[in-house]
């Protein structure tokens, strides 16, 4: 056997991941083996393609690098490993403490450890945050609970909330985009921030390493396991075209119904900190149908003859072989989803391959006569003209973007609650009484301080009992997701509730509970039987629909004192209905903390108070209420309207109005939310330019009650590309759409438009398969890439329909499939939207003639060369789109959340005016000018907030 010198040497191709339940079946014995070292307890191997996982009789662990990230065995001496390509052949490694700070130090479970810890409400259910999440705390981890609904990054950056050492995602109810919208963008914000705090960490060592003469070690990958309900593999790997990072591995564990076959009480998962009870409750609702019956369904006979005449045998062969099935499909997802997050692709590689073949569109390149790689300027696959039998260079898409489809699923109606606990605390050690019972000092001293027996120095057996004071159970919470009252019987029968193992040391109980479920006497009588546990309920029912996002809350009132036309306040309400009896629950709130260790304790003191919205109004400045009083005589005279009237006479659909909901790029932030604009014309109706996150909750802070007409008038939404600041809200949208048009027989059969590339679309139709959301009523307009024009003529039904004529739209240079279009009207209004863009002719070219001129500034003048290396604008390059285009009214959104800087404009009334966006912002086309009029209010207003 060979032996390894150091354990930097192991380079394994593994990967962690929790399979202790979904790999149960794949276990092989580990044989022992003459000369070979062993643990004391005999591990087993997990085969998997590229995986070899050990586990032993305490845990398991898995290198994705080193053997640094390995599970210790009880003699935390050696580890044995199974190399990949090697055959059986099993090394033995010294066992060295991780080293780093993201992974929880290593303890025996029940070590007398005194760790505070907490568990903290993050968000409460409101507009801004439909839903619940909550933060459990440890010194060396960080564990999410809950929702990670739209809106939850934000409600962190609000917060200050920091997230660098979230290692563990728990999702409760069920996995649909309620649940999870805000899931997708947390991820991708999480491997950002940790690969780039990787890499100072490197850095760092670097040099201080360099001026001793040594290299540093790369720092370990810190990884994220995210466990929920059925489908959550599905809907992570539906993302694939549209998400990639290599800087995070990323592991997922679902808990389903039909997999659960509790014998013992062992918990379902567990780390250095806590063991987690996962209980999934099916509902006792009728799943509706969605699509056509199969003629066997619908006549009762099964495609192999009635289930009356199938012998059990049979029927239990039929079960493994569907239960075999669904664990392959399930390893497909797990390895598309890990693909997506642990891969070694790089974007610099660049592949030969044949012209014909390349798959456009598609970056090309040829080696010209002296070997250099050059740009490849002739005829291309898909065009007009035959591609020459070549071969040229080409970057390979990301492994999980090649994969063209998922095995089918369906939507499951499980939801996922959850029952964890802190480790039980050990009684102090007797170092007099051990020394009484003639133990001897040392390694038995530490062994029984573990938990085993010792032969003391007369030959009698100590137990631990002997020497150990008492100890005390860890402190547990249970959190509880009722989505509906159709949860609640299988919740409430639950076995765990009976089990002292389980329930020991249970302290609170969280309830997350949908609308109408509170107020249920089955879920009251479990309160009252059990009021040993502190309740708290989280639910619309009983949570005011404060300002969540406070700074951005803050900063629309401001703009309010300003002009009250042209910017609202966002619509809210800070008062909740007092119960009209005594409750056996405590509400919860933001902010609001409760202590698990040392002692268990509420602490509401930590509470975060509503936004006061009076003091905002009485600390404004008085020369920014100056400028704005000043700008409003001005639009308000009979001179600056009549000269106003005459520049915009002939410009069509006057009152079309320009609601901005969100304004910032890439990440959402205090003051801007990412990318969302709504165009509502009056004779046709509402069209939405992207739908980035929580694009659903601005729209119902600008509207309030209105949304429903809001809502009803939807025609079209138009994705520019699949970067998540664009498009993460779009499900959460269409099925508002969805659930508001169904109620109204006028409007059951209408249509919604979707418009974009291809990868939109495939993920629309991807993500039917796991929530109901209204897909089947989307009229899917798919913008197949030609040379550089890509053109959808309506018909008169569905200009009808949709109220457009025609979309036009060009490839811009951002991102694979990013496009920039031109919605055109019957009476000849036309809009022009960028989605993000370097400077495009073919853009300035479609978007001739345009009314609106919608163009993103991420960055200023003076950062141009930011502008370019990230394939954005600068404010001076959209104006001059603008001007090439000879659009008549110019609006300048998607602003860097870093620069918050307002670019001067021209305030004149002239034939082209051009405006900056704001969060909520409504603006009539008539009005552009009036809001340039407030120029120097906004300027004096944003240079007091630098």
């Amino acid at each position: 056997m060979q032996k390894l010198s150091s354990i930097t040497r192991l380079k394994l191709k593994s990967r962690f991941q929790n399979l202790r339940n979904s790999l149960r079946k794949a276990i092989k014995a580990f044989p022992r083996k003459e000369g070979y070292t062993f643990p004391p307890h005999p591990a087993r191997l997990f085969p998997l393609p590229t995986q070899y996982i050990l586990e032993n009789k305490n845990s398991l662990l898995v290198s994705p690098k080193s053997s640094r990230e390995l599970t210790k065995f009880e003699n935390r001496k050696r580890f044995l490993i199974l190399r990949e390509n090697q055959g059986n052949v099993y090394h033995s490694v010294k066992y060295r403490r991780p080293t780093n700070d993201r992974r929880a130090r290593h303890h025996r479970p029940g070590d007398l450890v005194k760790m505070r810890n907490y568990i903290q409400f993050l968000t409460t259910p409101t507009v801004d945050t439909p839903g619940t999440t909550l933060l459990l705390h440890f010194d060396n981890k960080r564990y999410l609970i809950g929702n990670i609904a739209e809106g939850t990054q934000r409600a962190c950056v609000q917060g200050k909330i920091g997230l660098m050492k979230v290692g563990e995602v728990f999702m409760t109810g069920k996995v649909d985009w309620a649940s999870t919208g805000g899931m997708l963008g947390m991820i991708l914000t999480l491997a950002d921030a940790t690969s780039t705090s990787r890499e100072a960490q490197f850095q760092h060592e670097s040099a201080k390493m360099q001026k001793k003469g040594a290299l540093a070690a790369k720092p370990e990958k810190a990884f994220l396991n995210i466990h929920g309900g059925e489908n959550l593999t599905h809907l992570l790997a539906t993302a694939r075209r549209f998400v990639f990072r290599n800087g995070m591995p990323l592991y997922t564990n679902e808990y389903r119904p039909d997999r659960e076959q509790r014998t013992n009480w062992n918990p379902s998962w567990s780390d250095d900190n806590i063991k987690v009870w996962a209980m999934a409750i099916k509902s006792e609702k009728k799943a509706k149908r969605h699509g056509k019956r199969r003629h066997d369904e619908i006549s009762g006979d099964s495609p192999d003859g009635s289930l009356a005449e199938k012998s059990q045998d049979l029927l239990l062969k039929e079960a493994r072989e569907l239960q075999d099935r669904e664990d392959n499909k399930h390893q497909i997802r797990k390895s598309v989803v890990s693909s997506m997050f642990d891969s070694d692709w790089k974007l610099d590689t660049l592949h030969s391959m044949k012209l014909k073949d390349v798959r456009m569109p598609a970056a090309i390149f040829i080696r010209d006569s002296d070997g250099k790689i050059q740009r490849y300027q002739g005829p291309k696959p898909g065009g007009v003209q035959e591609v020459p039998d070549i071969e040229v260079l080409t970057r390979k898409p990301w492994p999980g973007a090649l994969v063209e489809s998922l095995p089918p699923t369906k939507p499951s109606t499980s939801s996922v609650s959850y029952i964890i606990k802190n480790y039980p605390q050990r009684g102090k050690f007797n170092a007099k009484e051990a020394e009484r019972l003639n133990v001897k000092r040392g390694a038995d001293y530490q062994t029984l301080v573990s938990g085993r027996s010792v032969i003391a120095t007369d030959g009698t057996t100590v137990t631990p009992e002997q020497v150990l004071g008492e100890g005390k159970e860890g402190t547990g919470v249970a959190i509880l997701e009722v989505p509906d009252v159709s949860y609640i019987k299988g919740l409430l029968a639950r076995e765990e509730w009976k089990s002292e193992e389980v329930m020991a040391g249970v302290e609170l109980v969280i309830w997350i509970l949908g609308p109408g479920v509170l107020a249920d006497p089955s879920v009251q009588k479990f309160m009252e039987e059990h009021k040993k546990f502190t309740h708290i309920v989280s639910s619309q029912d009983n949570s005011p629909n404060y300002l969540a996002f406070s700074s951005a809350a803050a900063q629309a009132i401001r703009l309010h004192l300003l002009d009250s036309e042209r910017f609202p306040i966002p619509s809210f309400s800070n008062a909740s209905q007092p119960p009209s009896q005594p409750v056996p629950y405590l509400k919860a709130k933001l902010g609001k903390t409760m202590l698990l260790e040392p002692k268990f304790e509420i602490q509401d003191e930590k509470c975060i108070p509503y936004l006061d919205t009076e003091q905002v109004v009485k600390e404004a400045d008085p020369e920014v209420l100056a400028l704005a009083n000043e700008a409003r005589k001005e639009i308000m005279s009979p001179e600056y309207q009549a000269k106003l009237d005459e520049v915009q006479k002939d410009i069509p659909c006057k009152d079309a109005e320009v609601i901005t909901l969100g304004t910032g790029s890439a990440l959402p932030s205090k003051y801007r939310n990412v990318s969302a604009t709504l165009l509502r014309i009056p004779e046709y109706g509402n069209y939405l330019f992207d739908a980035g996150e929580n694009t659903l909750g601005q729209m119902r802070r600008v509207f309030g009650k209105d949304l429903p007409g809001v809502l009803s008038n939807l025609k079209a939404i138009w994705i520019s590309h699949l970067h998540a600041d664009h498009h993460l809200g779009t499900a959460s949208v269409i099925k508002a759409w969805h659930e508001e048009t169904s109620k109204n027989e006028a409007t059951r059969n209408n249509k919604l438009a979707i418009a974009s590339d291809h990868g939109m679309i495939h993920w629309l139709t991807e993500y039917s398969e796991v929530e109901h959301y209204g897909f089947e009523r989307l009229e899917l307009i798919e913008m197949t890439p030609a040379v550089n024009n890509l053109y959808e003529e309506f018909t008169p039904a569905q200009t009808e329909a949709f109220g457009l004529s025609s979309i036009q739209a060009c490839q811009v240079s951002h991102c694979h499939g990013a496009l920039a279009v031109a919605f055109n009207f019957p009476n000849g209004f036309k809009v022009a939207y960028s989605g993000d863009c370097r400077p495009s002719q073919d853009f300035v070219r479609i978007g001739q003639g345009a009314t609106l001129l919608i163009h993103e500034a991420t960055f200023d003048d003076e950062l141009q060369g930011d502008a370019i290396a990230k394939k954005h604008s600068t404010t001076s390059e959209a104006m001059n789109i603008g001007k090439g285009m000879g659009a008549r009214r110019i609006l300048l959104t998607h602003f860097s959340q870093r620069y918050q800087k307002i670019p001067v404009m021209d305030s004149e009334v002239t034939d082209q005016v051009a405006i900056v966006a704001f969060d909520y912002m409504k603006v009539k086309i008539s009005d552009f000018s009036k809001i340039a009029a407030f120029r120097p209010a906004l300027l004096k207003l944003y240079e007091e907030k630098e």
